[in-house]
């Protein structure tokens, strides 16, 4: 197969309108800077597909601003998810801090012993243990930081300052590597989130339902961070199905937990009801913006590619203390 050639902005627009997309003369040269400024692979071949009638061929009446309408809604969507996954990772960090600190008192460097955790899961165990070090290692090395700070001044770097070190990443695997007892205190500590954002929740939060939330929270966030597509996007795998949350939005144990609706209201069970408030009212704001941009296609065929119910945007606002 011949690679691709280099195509002017004129021979993008001819493609396009030879695809049979309306682009009017009086937008003609706002389509033009749109498309020096904005990559054409990530917005045409990124976003035209429910656009589509077949493939290369537009449905009747599909215009330019339609399909940037969509890229600037998915963009605008992972904002909001991507700020929000922040103060997820913000609280799980100082949760797993403060408890696996109570749980190692007076042990210096009681992260880099592979003893402090979970024998079952001696791989990842390992990986974490080295990437810790490496980091420590590294930033001894800078003056006004605080490792080196805690290095210099009292020998050790204390569990509380390593953790603002870290990707989600590395925090997921060290939360799913410690013992099941600290695992099911933090997943105790969560509970005043779950009930702050469902007053009628009772019972206990499984540590192996927590972590499967967390880890597709962490695929969702990645897709956000890197900017890549959140359309069409779904998780490696189901998140564990529970009950008292699953089944106050209709999802059955049968439906598909990857998508990102699933993710999404799972992200309640770690945030303040103001926190979760602000990221649904925003999602929500979005959706019905992209509603009155759309005449060619419906925004139930968006809402169905990001796995929310038909008509979700018309769900009423959640009050923001």
């Amino acid at each position: 197969m011949l690679p691709k050639s280099f195509k002017t902005i004129d021979e993008q627009i001819k493609i396009l309108t030879d695809r049979g997309m309306y682009i009017d003369e009086e937008s003609l040269e706002y389509v033009k800077k749109y498309l020096l400024t904005n990559n054409y692979y990530s917005i045409i071949n990124g976003y035209s597909k429910p656009f589509l009638e077949k493939e290369n061929l537009y449905k009747l009446g599909t215009t330019f601003e339609e399909v940037c309408s969509l890229y600037l809604f998915d963009k605008d969507i992972k904002s909001a998810l991507f700020d929000a996954t922040l103060n997820v990772e913000r609280h799980l960090k100082s949760i797993f801090a403060y408890r696996f600190a109570e749980a190692h008192q007076d042990e210096t460097y009681a992260f880099l012993d592979v003893s402090s955790f979970n024998h079952n899961n001696s791989l990842e165990i390992a990986y974490i243990v080295n990437k810790l070090n490496k980091i420590i290692q590294k930033n001894k090395k800078y003056r006004n930081n605080s490792i080196n700070h805690y290095i210099s001044h009292y020998h050790n770097v204390p569990i509380w300052v390593l953790v603002d070190f870290l990707d989600f990443g590395d925090l997921y695997t060290l939360i799913k590597v410690i013992p099941p007892t600290i695992q099911n205190k933090i997943a105790k500590d969560l509970l005043s989130f779950i009930k702050d954002n469902d007053p009628s929740f009772s019972g206990l939060f499984p540590p192996e339902t927590m972590l499967s939330f967390i880890k597709n929270i962490h695929e969702t966030r990645n897709v956000c961070a890197h900017n890549n597509r959140l359309i069409y996007f779904n998780c490696r795998s189901d998140s564990i199905y529970f009950e008292p949350l699953h089944s106050r939005y209709n999802i059955s144990s049968d439906d598909s937990r990857k998508n990102t609706y699933a993710t999404f209201i799972s992200t309640q069970y770690f945030l303040s009801k103001t926190e979760y408030a602000k990221l649904h009212n925003t999602i929500r704001k979005k959706f019905r913006y992209l509603n009155n941009k759309l005449s060619t296609i419906d925004i139930e065929e968006i809402e169905n590619l990001l796995g929310f119910p038909k008509q979700w945007y018309k769900t009423p606002k959640i009050e923001q203390n």
